[in-house]
């Protein structure tokens, strides 16, 4: 049998250390409240306002939920951030101290090229869903604008819009890492899935260097089955959702010949393309 006495005492004793830890003091008036009706005001002892004490009390505990959550989303930003951080697979790493300002452009197709990159980066930082390509000869500092990019907009998306989740990937690398799973080679025992769901649920994906499997003398040469599925599994997953960048050493048309219609119509959806053929190689000099 429930006890409706002992329920409505303990919601007045409740609410009664409610108001003494909010430091309300009882003024012996009574009034009436638009929410809570009649009510025995009290007095802030900090301020010596007097209010109806639910009113008080229910708009402390909104101010409180309010700040954890803001507290919360903060720590939920800043893991986002180091996702960045944490999860990128690299190749070489040449290029990982050097943003937008070190790309060294001195021709016109350069700085066409870096600035492009960086309005791009701007807008993908700001929401919008686009694929890129970053197509051109090897050491022409394709890995470099398309990092910096990624880099710009792990530091920037938050202040738009929310804070985007980046990842950097060296398609050989993983593609090597996905192998070693498979045969238990792995020294870190990471499966193929791990790495395939990263791929497939960032915000923003880099995958620097695609078609090196498939090389440029042979234009009729196709990616091996198991590159092309996990490559399909990934772009798939993302199509029209997420933003994702290549940079590759094959022209689009190569690439479209090597991946066929239903990797690069994956791709084609908002394609922005970022052309470097023009630029001399950077490598004897910059590092690339």
């Amino acid at each position: 049998m429930i006890n409706t006495n002992r329920i409505m005492s303990d919601r007045k004793e409740f609410e009664r250390l409610a108001i003494e830890k909010a430091g309300l003091l009882p003024t012996g008036e009574y009034s009436k409240c638009d929410w809570h009706g009649k009510f025995e005001l009290f007095q802030i002892l900090a301020t010596d306002e007097v209010v109806c004490p639910k009113c008080y009390l229910e708009a402390r505990n909104k101010r409180f939920e309010q700040t954890e959550t803001a507290g919360s989303i903060q720590w939920q930003d800043k893991e986002k951030k180091r996702f960045f951080g944490r999860h990128s697979i690299y190749g070489g790493r040449s290029f990982l101290d050097k943003g937008f300002k070190k790309f060294d452009a001195h021709s016109k197709q350069e700085v066409e090229a870096r600035d492009k990159a960086m309005a791009v980066s701007k807008d993908i930082a700001a929401g919008k869903i686009s694929n890129v390509i970053l197509t051109g000869p090897a050491g022409t500092g394709k890995s470099h604008i398309a990092h910096a990019m990624l880099f710009n907009i792990n530091e920037m998306s938050a202040s738009y819009k929310k804070q985007l989740t980046c990842l950097f990937i060296d398609f050989t690398s993983v593609m090597e890492l996905i192998l070693a799973s498979y045969s238990n080679t792995a020294t870190d025992k990471k499966t193929a899935d791990y790495y395939i769901d990263l791929m497939k649920t960032v915000d923003v994906l880099v995958l620097d260097d695609l078609g090196t499997d498939v090389g440029k003398t042979d234009t009729k040469k196709q990616a091996s089955d198991h590159t092309y599925k996990t490559l399909f599994k990934v772009l798939n997953a993302r199509e029209g959702t997420k933003s994702t960048i290549i940079s590759t050493n094959l022209s689009y048309e190569q690439l479209k010949a090597a991946y066929d219609e239903r990797i690069t119509s994956r791709i084609s959806m908002n394609l922005i393309l970022l052309d470097f053929s023009s630029i001399q190689d950077k490598r004897p000099g910059f590092g690339f």
